[in-house]
């Protein structure tokens, strides 16, 4: 079943600002329509519902370990942080956050992987 998924804004949820909710379904961002994610379909996807920029609290354009801790997810930020300066970029954050779904390891996100991140809420903060 093709799951349709609310991604809220984390700043609702940690700064109390009101941004409107972005509907995303497997097939919309699967835009070349060959049934997987690759990570710049999931980038794109990613940033149209504005999950780097709500991440980052302090909008200082990085996202540091007090910021990803916030959130109270059971990530280690070290994994993520892979060039180990103590910040996440917008790149560090999409592969992360990609990673963490794409369960076979192949580099996409099949419907399945799409389902499971839903079923775990990554989407709907």
């Amino acid at each position: 079943m093709k799951l349709k998924l609310i991604a809220l804004a984390a700043a609702i949820a940690f700064s109390g600002s009101a941004t409107a909710a972005v509907m995303l379904d497997f097939d919309t961002v699967d835009v070349n329509g060959d049934g997987n994610l690759t990570l710049d379909e999931f980038y794109g996807s990613a940033s149209d519902a504005g999950l780097y920029s709500d991440w980052d609290l302090d909008s200082d354009g990085l996202i540091d370990e007090d910021e990803f801790d916030e959130l109270g997810l059971d990530w280690d930020y070290d994994t993520w942080d892979a060039s180990g300066d103590g910040y996440l970029d917008s790149s560090e954050f999409y592969d992360g956050y990609y990673g963490v779904y794409d369960a076979n390891g192949d580099g996409y996100w099949d419907n399945d992987e799409w389902d499971d991140a839903g079923e775990a809420g990554i989407f709907d903060w």
